[in-house]
């Protein structure tokens, strides 16, 4: 498979990826885990975060992926699209579907990515810059609440204890997840075209204050026991709103956040199949088929509540093997043997 991407294709790939698997399932878990001190933590989380961009930068070139690795890898992102897949799937049917048969909806999400990843790897790449206005919209659209929020709400400051900062830090890595695919597609950047120094910064400011902002309005509008009873805060903060031009501002959402769901399915589809396809040159459209058969199986087993919220605690330790873990362990290898 050859494909070049450009700055900004490979930045935005990124960001789709690291926010459409954990955006929504974040701001709760983590406030309720670092209370009211968690807008604090979230700095501390995002320094670490840009360290590990710029270790991501600086050892690119030795993150190279033999059969083993890469197999544990594609189960790894199998089980990230699992997750992601259940979760939305659980959310939809609360929030929007309920009378809609769940595999129904898993199938349209998977059937978008079936035929993108058919397609020319093109057809992929090019799919996030359809999320740009609607992510811009959603943007829009939680300006609504800035009338209902109490800025007070993140008063006193300094009271986190070390068994939330260990939780919170925990929970923060959810923001993390797919940036893995930074070691991935970094080798396929035009060269002429400079990553590291502000391009890298930028990006991170820009994922920075996306999670941000979802933390500081949760903590601003709800109360610490509003947040433990709500667990899709942003969801509710928009049905709350009243405005002329639509009745239910969370159900119009609804369309965005299923858009952005059959990207980020696709982006993580593609990388896997990617990566599969440097070992494993035949029968590319058997395979295909094989992971979006799977995709649209395995998540039906997961759709009660107690196993979202299972695999949703489970995939940070298992996030923090593949984009720590792993990475260092394969580039200290290979630095090692070039030398």
């Amino acid at each position: 498979m050859k494909f070049m991407l450009s700055r900004n294709q490979f930045f935005l790939l990124l960001f789709i990826v690291q926010t459409g698997s954990s955006f929504f399932s974040f701001p709760a878990p983590f406030v309720n885990a670092a209370g009211r001190d968690a807008w604090l933590l979230f700095i501390v989380s995002a320094i670490f975060h840009y360290m590990l961009l710029l270790f991501y930068e600086r050892n690119y070139d030795y993150f190279t992926m033999g059969p083993f690795v890469s197999w544990l890898y594609k189960g790894y992102w199998l089980f990230v699209v699992i997750s992601y897949l259940a979760y939305v799937d659980y959310t939809l049917a609360v929030w929007g579907f309920p009378k809609t048969p769940q595999y129904i909806v898993i199938g349209i999400l998977v059937t978008v990515s079936l035929y993108a990843n058919l397609s020319r790897a093109e057809t992929a790449i090019n799919l996030p810059v359809l999320l740009i206005p609607l992510i811009l919209a959603f943007l829009g659209f939680l300006q609504f609440a800035w009338g209902d929020v109490i800025w007070t709400n993140i008063f006193p400051i300094g009271q986190i204890t070390g068994t939330e900062w260990w939780k919170g830090l925990l929970k923060g890595q959810t923001a993390f997840i797919g940036i893995e695919l930074y070691l991935v597609f970094r080798s396929r950047v035009d060269i002429k075209q400079n990553i590291k120094g502000l391009p890298l910064f930028v990006y991170q400011m820009t994922w920075f204050l996306f999670f941000f902002f979802s933390v500081l309005l949760t903590i601003w509008y709800f109360t610490p026991t509003g947040v433990k009873l709500v667990p899709e805060p942003l969801l509710f903060l928009l049905r709350t709103q009243e405005v002329t031009f639509i009745e239910r501002l969370d159900l119009f959402f609804l369309y965005i956040w299923t858009v952005w769901t059959i990207v980020t399915v696709t982006l993580v589809s593609f990388t896997a199949l990617y990566v599969h396809r440097q070992h494993a040159k035949e029968k590319q459209v058997r395979d295909t088929i094989i992971w979006h058969v799977l995709l649209v199986v395995l998540p039906l087993f997961f759709l009660k509540k107690e196993n979202v919220d299972y695999l949703n605690d489970l995939i940070i330790y298992v996030h923090l093997v593949f984009a720590i873990i792993i990475p260092v362990i394969v580039i200290f290898i290979n630095r090692r043997k070039r030398k």
